[in-house]
């Protein structure tokens, strides 16, 4: 019990010094059924000061400090509720909202549609009740009980994997020149001359959303982009494959808080990330803008099932890391051009309200198609340049979700390299979700989209049993994930931050790692790791945890390669050569505040361990 205790403090997350809260339930006044996943805001004043959202069961709780705060609900298709809350200790507030008579008629009534057969799924044919699938009340308290079409939503059932080519930089690099040089040479798009950046302030806290330049000797801009949530940022010299990358000397320029900096003769990322410290105010934005661009066409029931049983889960989890994350939601579903589609676009502007934009997705099914290419480009084109992206933000993130890729034609070969460019300079990171449908050129394009934009690579898996076959990606290894656990997580890795205090967030990723315990009354870490059964038995330690800067890792096998990332999956460090039962010192002083992974591979999979990194 004790090693439980000290858990929080060995990973550097203080508990909050709140003694006070207001808990309670959301539910719908004439039926009491619950309201789950429906917002809850909480002001002071006209500042708002805490946002979260109900859990399945209408419940939620917020932790405060003394004082009189208003306490605002909102749940598509009810009428709003607000009440004024003195918060003294743990007050209740519970609120029963009634239905908005000016709500859409699918909002306040159920009904019935038949939906065509999904192409590739053979005898798909359902029928489907919309209060189940738009967010009604479920008096079970179950809202994942009933997927669309009235089949069984199965929630987790769906497996994908993850290819950060950051985090296997050289792998990727040798693949684009070998395997993957004809897919290169398909799309004509090849992110080159790569320049990674770290920003951060004299405290050491990273400093997201600084926009970021690399430029010619002569001022010409080469490539723009933000930092992200870590105050990192990607930077490319180009990324047309026909042409040369601009080669050095460049300059970078960071501008942040309306002041402009300048960097000479940075580095190469080959040579090292370039590192710039500001001395500016804490106060990292809270804002977080997630968009999903869906492919409608008719092979993808399951895909859009999945979002409409799983987003308010996903999100609900995501948003726990921190009470004063101010998410909003956007979305854009897209079949292709041709007189037999419905549509080519189908829009829904960010809001707040998590309960619209899953309402939005599901009124949504699969339709349409006939030829394997669809009009990604145009999607894109609506998400990125049409949607309104916050002006400042901590994270900005696009899930592309699709199994097939854009017509390749010179036109739109171009334009896909217009968007990437488009999407870095607002800070907009491209995750692209790879379904059954997908081939190996359209897998080349959708990783070098996810590279421009700083962004990862995932893909559904046949390990589920779901649906058609799904392509294996062209890698070494990769962990099986629930889909549900993996955008969640990628979410989670996106939008943490330390505070001002340096309190870093309990992100619940459910790294492979294992239990932590405190060794002789020291902050050291000791780790006993069973590998996959055809390995022996690993056990090492690292301390101490938290750090300053350095940390000592000493391991009881020989490990030929031990890397440090951030949660991203970024490589900043590769230690070769550690022998065993031999200390190696590792030195994080250079990087931001925040949570760092150590780790090595064992045959198929990894062995990691977490360190958090914090000053003062």
């Amino acid at each position: 019990m004790r090693h439980l205790f000290m858990l929080p403090m060995l990973l550097g997350i203080t508990p909050a010094a709140f003694t006070q809260s207001i808990s309670g339930n959301l539910n719908a006044g004439e039926a009491m059924g619950a309201l789950a996943y429906g917002n809850v805001d909480i002001y002071r004043g006209d500042e708002l000061v805490a946002s979260v959202l109900t859990d399945r069961f209408g419940n939620f709780h917020v932790d405060l400090d003394t004082g009189l705060y208003k306490c605002v609900v909102s749940y598509d298709g009810y009428v709003a509720s607000s009440r004024m809350v003195h918060v003294r200790a743990d007050e209740k507030a519970d609120f029963a909202v009634e239905r908005d008579a000016a709500a859409p008629a699918a909002h306040a009534e159920t009904r019935r549609r038949t939906r065509p057969r999904a192409r590739g799924v053979p005898g798909f044919a359902v029928t489907s009740d919309m209060d189940h699938r738009m967010g009604m009340p479920f008096p079970d308290g179950d809202p994942g009980a009933m997927a669309a079409g009235g089949r069984a939503a199965n929630p987790g059932i769906l497996t994908a994997g993850e290819v950060n080519d950051f985090g296997k930089w050289e792998l990727w690099t040798d693949l684009t020149k070998t395997v993957l040089a004809q897919m290169q040479r398909a799309w004509g798009i090849r992110p080159q001359g790569r320049h990674s950046l770290t920003v951060q302030d004299v405290r050491g806290l990273p400093i997201a959303d600084a926009e970021v330049r690399l430029v010619r000797a002569d001022g010409t801009e080469i490539f723009r982009a933000r930092t992200d949530n870590t105050g990192k940022a990607e930077l490319w010299a180009g990324l047309d494959s026909d042409e040369l990358a601009a080669t050095g000397p460049n300059s970078i320029t960071v501008s942040h808080a309306g002041v402009t900096h300048r960097m000479e003769n940075v580095r190469p990322f080959g040579d090292g990330i370039n590192r710039l410290v500001l001395d500016v105010p804490c106060g990292p934005s809270s804002q977080v803008d997630v968009a999903f661009a869906v492919d409608a066409t008719g092979s993808m029931q399951d895909e859009i099932d999945f979002l409409q049983a799983e987003l308010n889960e996903i999100i609900f989890r995501s948003k726990k890391i921190g009470d004063q994350l101010n998410f909003r939601f956007a979305n854009v579903f897209y079949r292709d051009e041709g007189p037999g589609e419905e549509y080519l676009t189908r829009t829904m502007p960010f809001t707040r309200v998590l309960s619209k934009a899953v309402n939005f997705i599901s009124a949504q099914w699969a339709g349409g198609g006939g030829d394997t290419p669809e009009a990604v480009e145009v999607a894109l084109d609506s998400a990125i340049n049409h949607l309104e992206w916050s002006a400042e933000a901590r994270a900005r993130i696009l899930f592309l979700v699709l199994d097939a890729g854009p017509h390749n034609t010179p036109a739109v070969r171009k334009r896909m390299q217009e968007l990437v460019r488009q999407a870095t300079a607002k800070g907009i990171r491209i995750v692209p979700v790879a379904a059954s449908g997908i081939d190996k050129a359209t897998e080349y394009l959708l990783r070098s989209v996810a590279l421009g934009t700083n962004g990862t690579y995932t893909f559904l898996t046949n390990h589920s049993g779901v649906g058609l076959p799904h392509l294996e990606p062209t890698t070494d290894h990769y962990d099986v994930e629930s889909l549900s656990g993996l955008l969640a997580r990628i979410l989670k890795s996106y939008t943490y931050m330390p505070d001002c205090r340096q309190l870093i967030p309990d992100l619940g990723l459910g790294l492979p790692d294992s239990l932590v315990t405190t060794a002789n009354g020291t902050d050291s870490t000791a780790t006993a790791v069973t590998g996959p059964a055809d390995s022996t038995a690993i056990t090492w330690r690292y301390y101490p945890n938290p750090t300053t800067g350095p940390i000592h890792i000493t391991a009881d096998r020989d490990i030929p390669e031990l890397y440090i990332t951030d949660l991203g999956g970024k490589v900043l460090q590769i230690i070769r050569g550690l022998h065993a039962d031999r200390t190696e010192v590792a030195d994080l002083s250079a990087y931001a505040t925040g949570i760092y992974l150590i780790r090595y591979p064992v045959k198929d999979g990894w062995v990691s361990g977490k360190v958090v990194l914090q000053r003062g």
